[in-house]
């Protein structure tokens, strides 16, 4: 032993935990994605409509829904996984906050009643959409310290609020727009559970903006 180089087993030790980390990573996201499209399946099935999914190499892909039942007309739910494949994107994804996440995006059959948007601040999502617009009033829901921009700010939270409990946790951002396209957009985690959780509160809210 004492005659062996150390630079060429530093060079090996490197590359055997590259490729330990590599593989293991790999493995992992692919389960992941694999169980954030289960859940979605049922849910984004139960809209009505021709649905499909789209993969995107084996961490990401896109679920859409045509012809969907109403409130809704048309629905994607979009997944990204953070990257993990290699240490320093994902030490950088961490440290960004970057999350395993979905943008859920629905056009509506009826402009609802009103619009706004809503972002959870310590998100990554909800740090920039802070940053695009200064007029924000904190509300408390669910335990969770929220921003709300709307102009029946009450009658909003108090819609909110008529949901099921614990049915927005998942949501980092959530926006109604109203006008000529109608719709929903919400960024959410895919956390087990909390992806069809989130997308039955996006219908559920659907529901009552048509009400």
């Amino acid at each position: 032993m004492a005659g062996l180089d150390p630079g060429p087993i530093a060079v090996v030790s490197v590359a055997v935990f590259f490729l330990v980390w590599y593989y293991a990573a790999f493995v992992y996201s692919r389960r992941v994605a694999a169980r954030v499209a289960r859940e979605f399946k049922d849910a984004v099935l139960a809209l009505g409509g021709a649905s499909k999914i789209r993969w995107f190499g084996t961490t990401a892909f896109r679920m859409t829904t045509e012809a969907a039942s109403p409130p809704f007309k048309e629905a994607s739910v979009t997944v990204t996984l953070r990257p993990r494949e290699m240490p320093i994107n994902w030490a950088i994804a961490t440290a960004q906050g970057r999350r395993d996440a979905a943008l859920v995006e629905a056009s509506l059959r009826s402009d609802p009643e009103f619009d706004f948007e809503l972002i959870d601040p310590r998100t990554r999502i909800g740090r920039r959409r802070r940053r695009a617009r200064a007029d924000w009033s904190p509300i408390t829901l669910g335990g969770r310290d929220l921003l709300l921009v709307a102009e029946g700010q009450g009658a909003v939270v108090r819609l909110l609020e008529s949901l099921a409990p614990g049915s927005l946790l998942g949501i980092m951002a959530l926006h109604v727009t109203a006008g000529t396209s109608p719709g929903i957009a919400a960024s959410m985690s895919v956390g087990p559970g909390e992806a069809a959780r989130g997308l039955t509160a996006i219908r559920d809210l659907a529901d009552h903006l048509g009400g």
